[in-house]
């Protein structure tokens, strides 16, 4: 008796069926498109870092700008020059404002040797704040810095 193979219930079957297939290139689409979720998100917040950081860069540029026009006795440098360095492509479009007051600071010196008493001295200082904002109003980064004046 010979044995047919198309007869037979156990045939086994080689090679993959339709539907293996379409549920593998689902699996392998969904992990696909997972993969690049990630490296959409990870440019964004990539993004996001180098213009805070840019940012950082331009309020401390600010900042020391306008600490050495107090001490030299001049005024605040315009917009325009602390603006200066904004053009690049992160920051572009953004705001760089700052602002000045000023303030007196009280200081408690330490009593010096066994008979000393502490001693309380008041400094006049022009605290400056420099902030970088988006056009829609989100503060990127603020910073500030206290100018001591005579």
């Amino acid at each position: 008796m010979t044995h047919d193979s198309t007869s037979s219930p156990q045939r086994r079957v080689r090679g993959l069926t339709l539907i293996e297939v379409v549920v593998a290139a689902s699996i392998l689409a969904i992990a696909a498109l997972a993969l690049l979720e990630l490296l959409t998100s990870s440019n964004s917040i990539g993004l996001s870092t180098r213009r805070q950081a840019l940012a950082a860069i331009e309020v401390e540029r600010a900042l020391e700008l306008c600490s050495e026009a107090i001490k030299a006795g001049d005024p605040l440098p315009p917009a325009a020059i602390l603006e200066a360095g904004m053009e690049g492509e992160a920051l572009q479009g953004c705001i760089l404002t700052v602002t000045s007051r000023e303030s007196s600071e009280e200081f408690v010196i330490p009593a010096a040797g066994p008979n000393g008493a502490p001693r309380t001295i008041e400094i006049n200082v022009r605290l400056l704040i420099a902030r970088v904002e988006t056009e829609g109003g989100e503060t990127i980064i603020e910073a500030e810095r206290a100018v001591p004046i005579d």
